[in-house]
């Protein structure tokens, strides 16, 4: 008689662990397969306008100079993205540490006592830039590049500005070419071309 109570509580015990776990389940994401990939042709803006073949701006190392878009798959399996390294002529070096802005961080600074310029000083410097050329709906961002590792560190992040179309490419280039130069810096940044992310309703 004991041994079938104790039989009985632990069946109780069990049946109330599963309960739970199911209700965990239910108030999370869920217990079953996750959710297909969004395609791009259900979010229509994730594609990017333009074909990498409408650049026209030649690389050189007397001018701007790039290297070839690279090509990698975004957030959506069939919307693919790019990244275009730009490379400075300068002297200055990207500082990607985590410090509270300075003296140093002028793009008039004097490169002997300032050898270093923070790459938000530098960031927000091209994406102003591009932002009052392009217009805010062609260009945006500060941040982590496409194709890039965010699990990496930050100065492997590809730090770049983003466009949208490649019909913008030419001219997100000679601007991020002009700033680089502006501010005397030798290290790279990057330029994004990658669509906008759909919001996923729950």
């Amino acid at each position: 008689m004991l041994r079938q109570r104790a039989l009985g509580r632990e069946a109780l015990v069990t049946m109330r662990f599963h309960v739970l776990v199911l209700v965990a389940c239910a108030a999370f994401v869920g217990c079953g397969p996750p959710p297909p990939a969004l395609a791009a042709e259900d979010c229509p803006v994730a594609m990017v306008k333009g074909q990498p073949s409408q650049i026209t701006l030649v690389s050189s190392a007397e001018g701007v100079s790039f290297e070839p878009p690279k090509t990698c798959r975004g957030s959506y399996p069939d919307a693919p993205e790019y990244y275009i390294r730009v490379h400075g002529h300068g002297t200055r070096r990207i500082d990607y540490s985590h410090r509270d802005p300075n003296e140093c961080d002028t793009h008039d600074a004097d490169p002997v006592a300032c050898p270093k310029v923070h790459f938000m000083a530098i960031g927000m410097s091209v994406l102003g830039a591009m932002t009052k050329t392009l217009g805010k709906r062609n260009a945006d961002t500060l941040g982590l590049g496409a194709c890039a590792d965010s699990n990496a560190p930050l100065d492997q992040w590809s730090m770049s500005s983003r466009i949208h179309d490649f019909r913008h490419a030419d001219e997100a280039l000679r601007i991020i070419d002009a700033q680089l130069r502006r501010w005397n810096i030798g290290d790279d940044w990057g330029l994004s071309v990658s669509g906008i992310e759909c919001a996923e309703l729950l």
